[in-house]
Formats: structure tokens, sequence, C-alpha cells
């Protein structure tokens, strides 16, 4: 058996370590850059922890980072490393991302300022990955954007239209389960207690956290696009549903224990308990979608879901 002739050997070792010594240096630079975009957005950052601690409606923004980056590693399979390459175009959209911020911190807007990080983020994946590694993240980096807060003039317009809804909706269910029932402007009467369903009980809290959990069953869950679309859509209803409900079994607690008991335990013990049951209509609106349309396996066999090939095809004969 012949060998291979050592100027060969030597050829080939070089290049090995001239790529070794390329990637060392490529992520030695992505690290220092990495650590550059955190240290300048490190005020941005400050505000939204500040937010998710204080605002009701972005309590859910703590779970954004590690939901996201457990998306990326369900899809490590689509990063291939040799595939990897550094891409210099990266940089001009940075350069732009920075320059924006330069003027947005003159005018003051933190909010657009803060909603460039994941696109700064982005750029940085072009650069060190290149499209390859792009387009397996940008899942990932989409996700980000719902650990911001939604413009201030798009939560006003909300909120009014959630609070009424919150408020009929609620005091409706309460009038099926037989309790005396009175609604005044945003304050139910469930018999002689008044339960005044405030602002930061309009259900815009719980939609986000719905949107952002429905959101990440639809990227990691393998199902049609046109049961993911329903998915989507059913967001808005699951979350209003749920808040409702949540209204509904405080002002029972008011009416059965007094408002001293309602305030203690049924407030917050309901809203933490629409969280499994979010999770439960979820489940069960896949379950129902999955019985909607029988679709055909991928494996190999004679049957789909319990039809055999001989039935769905009465034509064909068996022959022995």
């Amino acid at each position: 058996m012949s060998t291979p002739p050592q100027s060969t050997i030597r050829h080939d070792s070089t290049i090995d370590a001239s790529t070794r010594a390329d990637r060392r240096a490529l992520w030695a630079s992505t690290a220092i850059l990495a650590a550059a975009l955190l240290v300048s957005y490190a005020p941005s950052l400050a505000n939204l922890v500040h937010e998710w601690l204080t605002n009701p409606n972005l309590s859910h923004g703590f779970f954004v980072a590690p939901i996201a980056l457990y998306i990326l590693w369900r899809r490590r399979g689509m990063i291939s490393v040799a595939a990897l390459r550094p891409s210099w175009f990266g940089f001009a959209p940075l350069a732009a991302i920075v320059l924006v911020r330069v003027v947005l911190f003159e005018w003051n807007e933190k909010y657009i300022e803060t909603a460039t990080l994941p696109m700064a983020a982005a750029c940085l994946v072009w650069i060190v990955g290149g499209v390859p590694l792009l387009r397996a993240s940008w899942p990932s980096l989409a996700f980000l954007y719902l650990m911001m807060p939604l413009p201030p003039r798009f939560g006003t317009l909300l909120s009014a239209p959630l609070q009424t809804l919150a408020t009929a909706g609620s005091a409706g269910l309460l009038h099926l389960a037989g309790l005396p029932v009175l609604t005044r402007g945003n304050i139910v009467f469930v018999g002689a207690e008044p339960l005044e369903v405030a602002q930061v009980c309009n259900g815009l809290s719980m939609l986000m956290t719905f949107v952002t959990l429905i959101l990440a069953t639809v990227v990691l869950v393998e199902r049609p696009l046109w049961e993911r679309v329903v998915m989507l859509a059913s967001a808005p209803p699951i979350a209003l549903a749920s808040n409702i409900i949540r209204i509904a079994a405080t002002g029972w607690c008011y009416h059965q224990f007094g408002r001293d008991a309602g305030e203690r335990f049924a407030h917050d013990l309901a809203g933490w308990a629409m969280v499994p049951l979010a999770v439960a209509f979820i489940y069960i609106e896949l379950y129902v979608l999955s019985l909607l349309v029988i679709e055909e396996q991928a494996s190999s066999g004679p049957f789909v879901r319990g039809i055999s090939a001989s039935a769905r095809n009465p034509g064909a004969a068996s022959t022995r």
C-alpha cells in the first residue's frame, strides 16, 4: 500500500493549521464584537429588565431569551460547521444600526433604540457564519422581539376594549353560575361585593404571555402550516377567555368567602392558575386539529391512521 508523499502531508497539515488559526481568530474577534455590543446596549438592557420587573404586561420577558436559545438549539441540525463562512457584508447594516442609534439617543427615542437590539444580533450572526447561519438563526432572533414592550400608543389602544370585554364576559359567566351580578362601568357587583376590573386586569398581560407561549409552540412543534396559522389566530381568544375565567373565579371567591379572603388568595392564585389553563387549551386545540385532518404517515407501511391501503383502494387485489 503506497503512502502519500511527505510534501503532501506537510501541505495538508499546513492548511489544517491555517484553518484552525483562522477560526480561532474569528471566534476571538466575534467575542470582542459581542462584548462591545453588550456594553453599548447595557443601558437599554437595564431598562428592559426594569420593565420586566415593574410592568405586568412584560412579566414574561425573563423567559423570552431562554426560549429563543432553545429554539436555536432545536434547529442546530440546520447548521453545518463546514458550511459556515464569515461575511464582511454584515458590517454594513451593523454600522447603519449604530448610526441610527446615535440619532435615536439624541432624540430620546429609547423604545426604538432598544428595538434595534435583535437586528444588531442578526448582523453579528451574519458576520460570524454568513447567510447559512443567519438562515438557521432567524426564528430565534425574531422571537427576541417578544421581550420588548408594546409601543405606547398600541398598548393604550388595546387597553380600554380589553377592559370592557373582560368586565362583560366575567359578569356573564358569574350570571350563568347563578350569582346576582350587576355591572356599573368597569365594576362588577357580585351580591354586595364590588369587584373592580382595573386596567391591570384587562388581559393584555395574559395576551402577551399567551402569544409568547403559542408562538414558541408553533416554532417548536412539527405541524402543518395551516394548523400553525390557526394556533396563532387562537392566541387572543384564549387569552381573553382565560382572563374572563380568572376574574369570574375571583368574583366567586369574593361572594363566597368575603372580600378579604378574595384579596389575599383568589386574585393572585387565579392569575397563576391561568398559565396551566392556557397550556391545557393549547393541547386541546392541537388534539382537535389532529382529528380534523387525516394525513398519510411518512413511515413505510400500508396503513394511514388505521385505514389500510386496500380499504383506500378497493380495486387493488392482493395476490399470493
